[in-house]
């Protein structure tokens, strides 16, 4: 079977519409995580499963015992259920995936295997499973079901935001639901602790930007955009107050500084699009950038007019002395937050 969408497959569980072979994968672990736990209990009942759920470690799979669990009946159930985590197979011998290949190739009726990663990369970039899973994945694909968990877009999320919210017995509006959405970087996982505790304080009202403000963890990458902005235009009070926070919740200065670039890098492309006359849309589809990042160029797109293409470029330098500076020596801690904040500074005093 093709490649199958997190809401086809979500669809086919609830209808009981079983394969005996599923491969997950992808990015959004926390989302891959609640399917595999729906699917299991549908698959075998908590009540059986004791005798007719069998788990394994993917980094370390005994083959023979692989084999005989896939071959075991049924008892008191209607299938038995193999689990496998974490299966790479860039990190197995050739023979092993031989081996499980023969396996899956004739499973019993009444046998059922998952297997999925949720600790492992599978990926050589950022979209593209590397060639041995890839032909991994193709090969389930025949027998069974593949879902890449990608993740979602900001929008498609807040609706799944709004959703939950009111099942809580609160509110929030969309404009709030994809702010939350993209606090979290439209990780599923980070979404729904953070829901969970804004639902808990909003109690049976509607959720505020004011309430995530306060509430809600934001992530180092989330602040990029804001922290590169802010840059360019020379904003000092913003960044150097955020940098403060930042460090108190102990993050490395390289970790500030790498996503501060990867940012500009968004805006400057922006920019660049812009001057050729393209829209954000034709930046994202030439830089591939995936659907849950689509929203940084349109933001950097709409943010970047009024800052100069040379500003930007030097900017660009002044951060990469910078980076390389935290890379080859090993003043560490408060010395290396030094530097990023004299880096901060010199990009902001450029006149372009």
């Amino acid at each position: 079977m093709a490649l199958m969408s997190s809401e086809e497959l979500g669809k086919r569980i609830r209808n009981g519409d079983f394969d005996n072979l599923y491969y997950f994968y992808g990015h959004d672990v926390g989302a891959l995580e609640v399917y595999v736990k729906k699917l299991i209990n549908k698959l075998v009942p908590p009540s059986d499963q004791v005798m007719n759920l069998h788990k394994f470690d993917g980094k370390k799979l005994d083959i023979a015992e692989f084999a005989g669990a896939c071959e075991a009946l049924p008892l008191f159930s209607e299938r038995v259920c193999v689990v496998v985590n974490d299966l790479n197979m860039d990190s197995i011998p050739k023979s092993d995936g031989d081996d499980i290949r023969k396996v899956l190739s004739d499973l019993p009726e009444t046998t059922t295997v998952v297997i999925y990663a949720t600790g492992v990369d599978l990926f050589k970039n950022k979209k593209a499973l590397t060639d041995k899973n890839k032909r991994f994945c193709d090969f389930c694909g025949k027998i069974g079901s593949c879902c890449d968990f990608a993740y979602k877009r900001a929008g498609d999320l807040a609706k799944i935001i709004i959703d939950k919210a009111q099942k809580n017995g609160c509110s929030i509006s969309k404009y709030n639901a994809e702010y939350l959405a993209n606090m979290c970087l439209c990780a599923s996982s980070f979404v729904n602790r953070e829901l969970e505790k804004l639902t808990s304080y909003a109690m049976n009202r509607e959720i505020t930007k004011e309430d995530i403000d306060v509430l809600c963890v934001r992530r180092v990458e989330s602040d990029g955009f804001a922290l590169a902005l802010n840059i360019l235009k020379g904003n000092a009070k913003m960044v150097f107050a955020r940098l403060s926070e930042l460090a108190d919740q102990n993050y490395e200065a390289f970790e500030i500084l790498g996503v501060i670039s990867f940012s500009i890098s968004d805006i400057y492309r922006a920019k660049l699009g812009r001057a050729n006359g393209k829209m954000y849309g034709d930046v994202a589809g030439d830089f591939k950038y995936p659907k849950n990042r689509e929203f940084a160029v349109k933001n950097a797109y709409s943010e970047c007019a009024n800052i100069s293409l040379e500003r930007i470029r030097k900017t660009i330098a002044v951060l990469s002395e910078t980076d390389f500076q935290l890379k080859t020596k090993s003043s560490g801690g408060a010395g290396d937050m030094l530097a990023l904040e004299q880096c901060v500074a010199k990009a902001m005093a450029l006149r372009c």
